[in-house]
This record gives structure tokens, C-alpha cells and sequence, in this order.
């Protein structure tokens, strides 16, 4: 006879879970009515696309919603009570952020969209290196700049609404990408249960950082660590400065990233990924086999943005759009409100 302990453990399909561990989840799935009855909205029950609820509600998927409920609980090493407050802070966070809609239904500018980029190497990419995230700050051309337009005291430009949301563009572009990056991996699949992420530096002045970068950066590090626990599978640092040593030192000094994630920092003074990846998928400037495309201008090598994900290729969840029609609902109200 199967117990109900036992079933609980075949739900979880992806993280390997002691008997303690699965106890500790349990107790957590109990907790789900109290936790969601604290929250600034009770109703708002939505956790990277998908619903974090009890399995009668609607749109619950028990497997998924429980690894994501593990990846909190490991987060705080299986503390019951801190991992509650995390949920409940991240709720929060997501209820008033709206991550969908900066990932789905915003429009940025071009001098942010250069900046990064999503791919997908699938069955070609190694276990949790198969989507990956590319930050390209050699694309900034002035840093100062950049930050008086999109940074926190910028100016926010009213589209679709965005001006309504909280956060700088830079910080609700960059949660975006984020967000559209986890809707790519599968979270009861322990090979694909967690991003890359690819910090390139090439070309990037190190003798000084602008101050609206380093608020910037503080603010994205404090937020991916307490609100996207365990989705980090490796963070490569390539075409990295001698000089830049200073930046793991400050990353160590603001301890708000833990050992755990330090351990995952990979540092590369140059731009070849072949050891990780295959050259077949990846451009000449990281060691790859991708090689020139004609245009009007003649020959030109491929970059990154020639495999980027199209749109197309990011699977929304059920959930996920029913939290965005949500938004657009309360949009429309607001503005028929406005109008009256």
C-alpha cells in the first residue's frame, strides 16, 4: 500500500530528496493556505509562471509547483521558517514587479535589448547548460549615460503602462530577461532544471566603475538572490581584465551572494567557451564553428544574436497567462477609470 509520504516523493521528479527533506516539503505544502492569507495580495499565487497553491486549485502542477517549493526550502538549507519568509517576500516582490509582464508584454529600447541575450542548446547543451543568458556589457558605450537614461533616477518612458510598474527600465529589462530565460527550462527535468549565465567584458573599461552600474548591480544581485533561489547552474566571467579582481572582492564584500554561489563563478581572461559547449553551436568570437552570413554590406561573422531565441520559442505556462491577462484587465481598468 502506498503511503501518503510515498506519493509525495514520486512527485518529485528532479531534485534527489532525503526522507527529512521530503518531511520538511510536506510541511511546507500544509503551510501553503497561512502563507498565502499573510501576503499583500492573498490572491496573487504566482511563482515563475506557475501557480504555488494547493493541488485542488485550478492550473496547479503538484510536480512542478513542488521542485520550485524545494528550490526555496534548499535555498535556506531546509529551514522551514526562513523559507517560509522567503516565499512570502518573493510573492510579494512578484506581485508588485509584475516579472511577467517586463518579460512578455514590454517593449524596451534597442541600447537595452543589445545588452543580452537568450539562447537554447538543447539536447546539444550539457545537464543546466542548456539555456543560458548572455550579458553583454561591451555594449555599453558610456555607462554614465546609460544609467541617466534607464537607470533608477532616469526617465521613464510610458510604454505599455511600464511607467505604472516599480523599478528602473535597466532593472525591469534585465528581470525580463531573467523571467523569459526560466520559461525555457523544465523544472521536473534534473537536466534542465537551471540556467547559465555568461558575463562578457570585452572591451569594458575597468578603472572605474559608473555609480549608476554599481547601484544597478546591487540591486539586480540582492534581487536574483532572494527571490530566484537555486536556478544557477554556472556563471562564466569571460574576456575578463587582470585589473577586474577588484569586482569578486566587492561581490564578496556586499555579502549578498553566498559561498554556494561564489562556487559557481567560472573567470576566463579570454572568450573560448568550446570546453563547456559545442563549437558547432557557438560563434567564432567564443571559440566556435559558427561561421560568416552575406548581407548588403558584403561578409560578416555571426554574432550571438544570430541564435538567439526567437519569441516564438518561449512557452508561457496556463498560469503564467492567466497572470498577465490579470494585468492587462487591471491596465484597462485603470485607464477607463483615467478617462471618466
Amino acid at each position: 500500500m502506498t503511503t501518503d509520504f510515498e506519493k509525495l516523493k514520486q512527485t518529485i521528479t528532479s531534485t534527489s530528496v532525503s526522507n527529512e527533506q521530503a518531511k520538511k516539503l510536506q510541511q511546507l505544502i500544509d503551510k501553503l493556505p497561512s502563507i498565502l492569507s499573510k501576503l499583500d495580495n492573498p490572491e496573487y499565487d504566482e511563482i515563475f509562471g506557475y501557480r504555488i497553491n494547493i493541488a485542488s486549485e485550478e492550473y496547479v502542477n503538484v510536480s512542478i509547483r513542488n521542485e520550485i517549493l524545494l528550490k526555496f526550502l534548499a535555498a535556506d538549507k531546509y529551514d522551514l521558517e526562513l523559507a517560509t519568509k522567503r516565499i512570502i517576500d518573493t510573492l510579494n516582490w512578484r506581485n508588485e514587479f509584475q516579472p511577467l509582464s517586463a518579460a512578455f508584454e514590454e517593449k524596451f529600447d534597442p541600447e537595452l535589448t543589445k545588452l543580452g541575450v537568450i539562447t537554447d542548446f538543447g539536447k546539444d547543451g550539457k545537464d543546466n547548460l542548456k539555456v543560458l543568458t548572455w550579458n553583454l556589457y561591451g555594449n555599453i558605450k558610456s555607462p554614465k549615460e546609460l544609467f541617466e537614461k534607464y537607470g533608477e533616477n532616469g526617465t521613464k518612458v510610458d510604454i505599455n503602462n511600464v511607467s505604472k510598474l516599480p523599478g528602473s527600465l535597466f532593472l525591469r529589462w534585465r528581470i525580463g530577461l531573467m523571467e523569459r530565460s526560466l520559461a525555457l527550462i523544465d523544472f521536473s527535468d534534473s537536466h534542465n532544471n537551471k540556467i547559465g549565465q555568461i558575463h562578457d567584458y570585452k572591451n569594458v573599461s575597468m578603472f572605474k566603475m559608473d555609480p549608476g552600474m554599481k547601484q544597478a548591480t546591487s540591486q539586480i544581485i540582492e534581487i536574483f538572490g532572494q527571490n530566484y533561489p537555486e536556478l544557477l547552474s554556472i556563471k562564466f566571467f569571460i574576456n575578463v581584465p587582470a585589473i577586474m579582481s577588484w569586482v569578486f572582492t566587492f561581490f564578496k564584500k556586499l555579502k549578498i551572494i553566498s559561498p554556494e554561489t561564489l562556487n559557481k563563478f567560472e573567470v576566463l581572461s579570454g572568450g573560448d567557451l568550446s570546453n563547456w559547449f559545442k563549437r558547432s553551436r557557438l560563434p567564432k568570437e567564443y571559440g566556435g564553428e559558427i561561421g560568416s552570413k552575406s548581407g548588403s554590406n558584403g561578409q560578416t561573422d555571426e554574432t550571438i544574436f544570430d541564435i538567439e531565441v526567437s519569441n516564438s520559442e518561449y512557452k508561457i505556462g496556463e498560469y503564467g497567462q492567466v497572470i498577465l491577462k490579470r494585468l492587462g484587465d487591471k491596465e484597462i481598468a485603470e485607464i477607463n477609470n483615467d478617462v471618466d
